[in-house]
């Protein structure tokens, strides 16, 4: 199972003649604000459709009718205009009521389940939604067949359960999972050395490969325009030199 994309073009947002990403992968897809990221992300969710003709994006393995039942794709955006509980928002999109216990362990969800959804915190609503968006396609990731996008799914987390759940999606990649997340959250990147890293700039793909061969100092200034004088102590990592 890998996701190729193949003439993608979207005008003044996203232009990617070809992209290919492997099974049993973590990619982290990190730019500038304005640079294509979740563009990138809701057309390989189906979100999104190429202004090409030729476009291309393919799912191998998986037949086009049963594509639902493995990909599920987490926006920045998730307000409800329902006064839902935690457990109506579960059986509304998942077939469970309450999060498998893999997944309450990580993000503690089910304490929740009484609870109307926008009376949480921020960062409760965010785990509440990460699980829901894992739970959608829970089968297939067991089977190590699913595909987990994520736009800014670090956003509201307290450090804790960035920890705990970044552990768990390593866990779930293990199993030949593909997991794209799109983030801010650069100093991710000296922790993950192994993971992936795909650099959007100006909707384009600037650079894509394993973290500790692609990042280094010169990419902050490349592609963030930070000044190496000015690059925080946190981004430097052995692996950068």
């Amino acid at each position: 199972m890998n996701i190729h994309l193949k003439d993608i073009y979207i005008a003044e947002r996203l232009h990617v003649s070809e992209l290919f990403i492997p099974a049993g992968t973590l990619t982290h897809v990190i730019g500038q604000n304005g640079a294509g990221k979740s563009t990138l992300l809701h057309v390989i969710a189906g979100l999104l459709s190429s202004e090409s003709l030729n476009a291309e994006v393919t799912i191998t393995e998986i037949q086009p009718g049963h594509i639902a039942a493995h990909r599920c794709c987490l926006t920045q955006h998730n307000d409800s205009v329902f006064g839902l509980t935690v457990a109506e928002l579960f059986r509304f999109y998942t077939p469970f009521a309450v999060a498998p216990a893999q997944i309450d362990e990580v993000l503690a969800v089910n304490q929740y389940q009484s609870r109307l959804i926008h009376e949480l915190s921020g960062g409760q609503q965010q785990r509440v939604h990460i699980a829901r968006c894992m739970m959608q396609v829970w089968e297939a990731i067991q089977q190590g067949r699913g595909v987990l996008l994520f736009d800014e799914p670090f956003d509201a987390l307290d450090l804790a359960y960035q920890i705990k759940w970044l552990a768990c999606l390593h866990d779930l990649q293990q199993q030949g999972n593909i997991i794209v997340i799109a983030h801010h959250q650069l100093a991710w990147l000296n922790e993950c050395p192994n993971d992936d890293v795909l650099i959007m700039q100006d909707g384009q793909v600037q650079a894509n490969g394993e973290i500790a061969t692609i990042w280094q100092p010169e990419c902050l200034t490349q592609y963030f325009h930070i000044p190496e004088q000015h690059i925080p102590l946190y981004l430097h990592t052995p692996f950068m030199g």
